[in-house]
């Protein structure tokens, strides 16, 4: 199997170290197994969206030599696609259509015992909830997790990991406007992509198992792992904005040059 590994930057603002040294493993990756480095624009997050971002991402590839063989691809260009998957997954029961309101839903969040959303419309029929979206009812899709059994994964840099399926939250996967939440859409364009090798921030670890169960339920191949801890400005700092000069802009404003920066 060819290897592919994919940058999905998200277009927030600046490019961050963090996701630049992420590029950076993709990229290398990639052109050791003479495999193809590609670019997707991870923007159904809509609020985060920031003006010029976009610019922002394109420049730095660019100025750091890490050229891509395909794409870009714009994920709020592709909502139709999404839409067709998440109903496909709740035609598999690996997830259901959820009608609550807001406070429908912190009803049924148990705070006290730190339990995740109990949602009542895991009980809704599938003909019962076909004929609320027809009458025009708003809805989000929502994912199915047994309360039962474990689910694990292998990870190449933290090794193997399970995790009760009773601790998974049942998060929404489509949004009431349409757009996929992160938590789906890099699964459905990963496996459209055929890419072999993920690569991302540890942050994703508690997630994964989550996504794995989405690829089971249709029955796709799981991708290789690569979960990185973050960038470090000292033991016991993330390096961030606050904390200053987390950006690939802020070092070359200093006069890092880009062999140094990469290096």
């Amino acid at each position: 199997m060819k290897v592919r590994t994919r940058f999905a930057p998200s277009p927030t603002g600046y490019m961050h170290i963090g996701n630049l040294r992420t590029a950076l493993y993709e990229y290398l990756i990639a052109k050791k197994n003479n495999g193809d480095f590609i670019l997707r624009i991870e923007d159904t997050d809509q609020s985060r969206k920031v003006d010029q971002a976009l610019d922002v991402i394109y420049q730095t590839m660019k100025q750091t030599g890490l050229n891509y063989d395909e794409g870009p691809y714009i994920q709020s260009k592709r909502l139709a696609l999404y839409k067709e998957y998440a109903d496909q997954l709740v035609e598999l029961g690996g997830a259901h259509y959820c009608f609550c309101d807001e406070e429908t839903i912190d009803q049924n969040k148990d705070i006290e015992n730190n339990q995740n959303y109990q949602d009542p419309c895991i009980h809704i029929s599938l003909e019962e909830a076909k004929k609320r979206i027809a009458s025009g009812e708003k809805y989000v899709v929502r994912q199915t997790i047994l309360s039962t059994g474990v689910t694990s994964f292998e990870d190449e840099v933290y090794g193997h990991i399970e995790v009760d399926n009773s601790t998974l939250d049942e998060g929404v996967l489509l949004k009431s406007d349409g757009y996929p939440t992160y938590n789906f859409a890099n699964i459905v364009d990963d496996h459209l992509m055929n890419i072999t090798h993920v690569v991302r921030g540890n942050e994703y670890l508690s997630s994964t198992p989550k996504y794995n169960l989405i690829y089971q339920a249709f029955g796709w191949d799981v991708p290789t792992y690569i979960h990185l801890p973050p960038v470090m400005k000292d033991d016991k700092h993330k390096l961030s904005k606050r904390n200053g000069d987390a950006s690939y802009q802020d070092l070359i404003n200093k006069g890092f040059l880009n062999e140094a920066i990469l290096n």
